[in-house]
């Protein structure tokens, strides 16, 4: 199956060098708690709120907060 898998058309290999110069993630800068302001899904089951980077953290809605 490696093999099959290596000979894909248009996909490269890519160097050990090019590898070790990856880097990426993300850290989450969610914090936990309940808000009383938040975005809810179409069936209230489920929020979101934004971090204080600007990201979403999701949650689940508990006694008509947004829990994290």
């Amino acid at each position: 199956m490696k093999k099959s898998i290596m000979k894909i058309d248009g996909v490269q290999k890519l160097t050990k060098t090019s590898q070790k110069q990856i880097s990426g993630g993300m850290v989450s800068d969610c914090i936990s708690g309940c808000y009383r302001s938040y975005l809810s899904d179409v069936d209230g089951n489920f929020c979101a709120v934004p971090s204080p980077s600007g990201a979403i953290c999701f949650g689940t809605i508990q006694d008509e907060q947004c829990c994290i």
